[in-house]
């Protein structure tokens, strides 16, 4: 019987048969692999495309639209930012010269923040186009959603595509901090840190052991010669060893020009009133009184500020009032030289108005006028010191109180004065206003003022604001010590050197010799504007800092 050793043909056939199947579907493996990376790959490459156009249209630099710059109203479908719609060809591989072209896309809905149950107060968030909303509705839309889609083709020839949802708002990038919850559809808390600036402009002032609130440096924009401002101040609470902010309050102030016209409906001011332990904005109320329209070629404000921007002894009855003058509601006038005013009494009349408004719930109203306590010089490295700052938050805590009590204001911080050799020096300004509250709450401050609860000083709505480039400079002896001061300028970047944007409180000192240096600013908005005095009345209420001593030793 013969033994037989190694492989029969049959055996031979069916291993081989079992190897080309198998090499067969490896390489089909690799081939959907491969697939697959690069369909990867282009996916990535398309999101990353899509989050840059996002990243591109949150970039704004400024509002309204301005040649040259980036704008919140440029954005909509297909237009804003930087980049633009259409196809843009990337190169994926550094190493070979092909192309793959994507198609960058974007839709664009303006959203605003409305009524749809008739109980006074804002509910729902309702695209532009919708008919439940109303028919007056912001110049500049409290928020825009947004979907950003990219489209391309694989290698097989198949269309594929990417998007992604998000919104913005109206904040300038340079001065937003954008918060994206990436686990959607789980309601919970987004807590904002922020790092204070140090920057000796904005800083902190603290109100409780956890508390503080910051000064504020306007954003300022000049239209046809009228100036508006945008003061944005970020209250924040200590949370060892970070801060959270928990509230940023926007508003604008805008000088505008009017003509009187038909008394008819307009609202009352905007205003604080205290619920829950904490000072709130209540919307004005419609009322029959006095209007105004506003002039052509200005701030797309000034419609709704000579409209409403009227008083009647009945809304100073009731203490829902702009602007007081003499125990009395404000008049209009028309100012054509420093001390000579026309008044503003018949239909057609021309008159100047400035108006403060205040964003509630994504919209602009007008409110009342500030109350404005003081302006304070100082010489722009005062505040390097954390025991200056300290002093300064002090002094505006004993001016808080002096006000609300109705008694004599204290004195500003001392140690302000300056030795200086021969040169130009930068000296800054800083003007406490309050809102104006209504007696029972101020009586209620009061009440914990006497009672010692240094609660009053987290409760009441108050704003340091830098006014260096608003105000107007004197110098006592202008032989020692001179002023440069230009007129007000566009300043829309607060974080770049921000006394260099136009020369105001620039000190020349020339020989030596002394110089008592002071601001003055109108006590009413019209002084946040820089606006001359707008009634005989402003003219004589003129708010003046102490001043600053300048001692010039060359």
């Amino acid at each position: 019987m013969k033994t037989h050793s190694g492989f029969s043909l049959l055996e031979v056939l069916i291993a081989t048969a079992i190897m080309l199947f198998g090499v067969a579907g490896y390489v089909q493996l690799q081939s959907h692999y491969i697939k697959l990376d690069h369909t990867l790959n282009l996916r990535q490459q398309a999101l990353t495309l899509a989050n840059k156009k996002l990243h591109d249209l949150r970039r704004f630099s400024v509002l309204h639209a301005s040649a040259g710059q980036t704008s919140y109203q440029d954005i909509h479908t297909d237009t804003g930012g930087v980049i633009t719609a259409g196809t843009i060809d990337l190169n994926l591989w550094q190493s070979q010269a092909q192309t793959i072209p994507f198609e960058l896309h974007w839709q664009v809905k303006n959203m605003y923040f409305v009524d749809t149950d008739n109980d006074a107060l804002p509910d729902t968030w309702l695209p532009e186009g919708d008919g439940n909303l109303p028919q007056t509705l912001p110049v500049i839309a409290p928020k825009k959603s947004l979907r950003i889609s990219v489209a391309w083709q694989d290698q097989f020839g198949d269309t594929l595509s990417v998007a992604i949802s998000s919104q913005i708002t109206p904040i300038p990038f340079a001065r937003s901090q954008h918060v994206v919850n990436t686990n959607m559809g789980i309601e919970r808390r987004l807590q904002v840190f922020y790092e204070p600036v140090n920057n000796n402009i904005d800083f902190l002032h603290r109100l409780t052991p956890d508390l503080a609130v910051q000064s504020t440096t306007p954003t300022i924009d000049v239209i046809n010669s009228k100036v508006a401002i945008e003061i944005e101040q970020n209250r924040v609470e200590l949370l060892s060893p970070e801060y959270e902010k928990t509230q940023i309050e926007s508003q604008l102030v805008v000088g505008c020009e009017c003509r009187l016209s038909r008394s008819g409906l307009g609202k009352t001011p905007a205003m604080p009133v205290l619920q829950g332990g904490r000072f709130v904005t209540q919307q004005g109320s419609d009322a029959i009184k006095g209007k105004g329209v506003a002039q052509p070629a200005q701030h797309a404000r000034c419609e709704q500020c000579c409209n409403d921007h009227h008083d009647t002894s009945e809304t100073v009855s009731t203490e829902n009032y702009y602007r007081l003058e003499s125990g009395r509601a404000h008049e209009h006038y028309n100012r054509i030289s420093p001390n000579t005013f026309i008044k503003a009494i018949n239909e057609g009349d021309e008159y100047q108005e400035v108006c403060r408004f205040k964003q509630v719930d994504g919209f602009y109203h007008v409110a009342a006028d500030l109350a404005s306590l003081s302006i304070t010089e100082f010489d722009v490295r005062h505040f390097e010191l954390l025991s200056n700052r300290d002093a300064y938050t002090d002094y505006i805590k004993q001016l808080l109180a002096a006000h609300i009590q109705n008694r004599a204001l204290p004195a500003p911080p001392s140690g302000r004065g300056i030795h200086l050799p021969v040169g130009q020096f930068q000296l800054m300004a800083y003007s406490v206003y309050m809102e104006r509250l209504y007696s029972n709450d101020i009586a209620y401050l009061n009440t914990l003022i006497e009672d010692r609860d240094d609660d009053w000083f987290s409760l009441i709505p108050f704003y340091d604001v830098n006014v260096t480039l608003l105000a107007n400079w004197h110098s006592s002896d202008t032989q020692s010590v001179n002023i440069l001061q230009q007129a007000i300028q566009t300043v829309e970047n607060v974080g770049q050197d921000y006394y260099a944007s136009y020369q105001r409180g620039l000190i020349e000192t020339l020989t030596l010799g002394r110089s008592s240096v002071n601001a003055q600013m109108n006590g009413s908005n019209s002084g946040l504007v820089g606006h001359a005095p707008l009634t005989p009345f402003e003219v004589n209420n003129v708010l003046e800092g102490s001043g600053i001593e300048v001692v010039v030793q060359p």
